[in-house]
């Protein structure tokens, strides 16, 4: 039975073409890489092009009064920030308790999914998000 692994992100800068998160990542199973301190040592840079809107679906639908009204939904898209990362829009450097790497870039797990959670969060909330954690 695993203890725990995750991730939290802050954001730390924000301008009219750049955000950054600092992030750091922890496994409660390895004792060299539990980081109780939750110390954000990772930089992971996005190009505020690569933040994607998602679909919105309206229809009318019937009311149990016999009113029709406009019900409107948001539908995330998916985000492809593998290929962002492979065209540089993406940079991450990865933290000091990153215990896997995946890719050719070898980049921190746990980071990829902070960017996977990032961009879902931003869809649903039409706005960056400060504060990111994950824990599986």
């Amino acid at each position: 039975m695993s203890l725990g692994i995750g991730a939290v992100a802050k954001l730390v800068l924000q301008d009219d073409t750049t955000v950054i998160y600092e992030y750091g990542g922890f496994n409660w199973n390895e004792p060299e890489y539990k980081n109780l301190e939750y110390i954000k040592d990772g930089l992971i840079t996005i190009d505020k092009s690569c933040f994607a809107e998602p679909e919105i679906h309206q229809k009318l639908k019937r009311m149990p009064s016999g009113r029709k009204r406009l019900v409107t939904k948001k539908i995330p898209v998916s985000v492809d920030f593998p290929k962002m990362i492979e065209d540089g829009l993406i940079e991450v450097q990865n933290c000091s308790h990153c215990w896997k790497k995946m890719g050719d870039k070898e980049i921190d797990a746990m980071a990829l999914k902070v960017l996977f959670k990032l961009f879902y969060q931003y869809q649903e909330e039409e706005k960056i998000p400060e504060y990111i954690s994950i824990l599986s």
